[in-house]
């Protein structure tokens, strides 16, 4: 059996200035680095947190984030966590540490997910390409092992199609992120259709990982504590672009397009199942939402995937609702909340799944998806 991670993480923000060396005309918006600090103690100056509203945020305090975790001064939980982080730059360690988990192949998304993927305009076409350009290189020697998920620049959704097409074709890309919504669009919007098309065309997943921090327009930043703002920020996240594309008509219109939805645990989708079935019994005859051919429910069966946690109480119901070959494994390696090194040993040891489950939450179900 191949184990299979569909989610781990970089530490990017670490690396800034490395990373984002932006060509002409966007050369000004490179991170400058403060400093000699290195790696937990690198601060940069830059503009490209996309999200951000300096306005709004003005009389905010942060709270205090996950990012003690990373602080070897901190010495939170024996500085366990902060030692992971070695493998958020370092492929070496990080292949290392995938054999403590026992994990075979893993994809690979950014911390700093929004600059990535969210920034406006030709910028945003420029930031997309620098980082899959940066992530390849990253991976070199491992690529029989470690997949970045191809950052797509929804902030320039004219662009979308052509970086999904060269990062499959050129860099070997086997996923593709979906952002949660951007400032002023939600995921049905018509302008992001030439890109469901390619991925549908290409046969690529679409990988939506929810973010905490920087989120325009929700509740999610109104919280003054971390800990709200972490709870909040997956489920809000994720059921955005869930309902615009099940209720939107994305799925109906792009039948082959399979998306998978990040650190929400398995069990999120059968509520937003059958809250979404309840209401569409209701409405569906009377004009309130696009033609659908099928159950809401139906379509999550047939085009959503979710990663599931090891200990979540619910999986049996899970797997009995969504359907067993749409849960796949996360390990969310190297960040605060990892199950990491014994995600794939509680999976393994459920009572409550079949022998054939464990294998198709671990292995088949993610090969299906990203096919390797």
């Amino acid at each position: 059996m191949a184990i299979i991670d569909l989610d781990s993480h970089l530490r990017d923000g670490w690396l800034l200035d490395e990373i984002y060396r932006l060509p002409e005309p966007f050369a000004k918006y490179t991170p400058k680095r403060i400093g000699d600090g290195k790696y937990f103690y690198s601060k940069f100056e830059h503009d490209l947190s996309p999200m951000e509203d300096p306005v709004a945020n003005a009389n905010f305090k942060k709270p205090i984030t996950h990012q003690v975790f990373y602080n070897p001064e901190a010495n939170r939980r024996g500085n366990e966590v902060m030692r992971w982080q070695q493998g958020g730059y370092d492929m070496e360690y990080r292949m290392k540490d995938n054999a403590r988990e026992d994990v075979d192949l893993q994809m690979i998304f950014p911390t700093q997910i929004e600059m990535a993927s969210q920034n406006p305009g030709a910028l945003g076409a420029a930031v997309s390409r620098c980082y899959n350009n940066w992530v390849h290189k990253l991976v070199a020697g491992y690529r029989d092992k470690l997949f970045p998920v191809a950052m797509m620049p929804a902030g320039c959704p004219e662009e979308m199609p052509n970086e999904l097409r060269r990062c499959v074709t050129e860099l070997g890309a086997k996923a593709a992120h979906l952002v949660s919504y951007t400032k002023d669009k939600q995921m049905d919007d018509p302008v992001f259709f030439p890109f469901y098309e390619a991925a549908q065309e290409l046969d690529i997943p679409l990988f939506c990982h929810p973010s905490t921090l920087g989120d325009a327009g929700t509740l999610i930043n109104r919280q003054t504590h971390f800990f709200p703002m972490h709870i909040l920020g997956r489920p809000l996240n994720c059921v955005a672009p869930l309902v615009a594309m099940v209720l939107g008509g994305v799925f109906e219109k792009f039948p082959r397009l399979k998306v998978a939805f990040f650190e929400v645990t398995a069990e999120f989708l059968v509520y937003w199942m059958h809250r979404m079935d309840d209401d569409y019994e209701v409405i569906k005859d009377h004009g309130m939402c696009p033609q659908l051919s099928m159950l809401p429910s139906e379509y999550v069966k047939r085009n959503c995937y979710i990663s599931c946690e090891a200990d979540e109480k619910w999986l049996p119901l899970a797997l009995a609702e969504v359907g067993e070959t749409h849960v796949v494994m996360a390990t969310d390696y190297p960040h605060f909340d990892s199950t990491f090194p014994n995600t794939v040993k509680g999976i393994r040891e459920r009572p409550d799944i079949s022998p054939k489950q464990r294998k198709l939450i671990l292995e088949d179900n993610a090969l299906n998806l990203i096919h390797v």
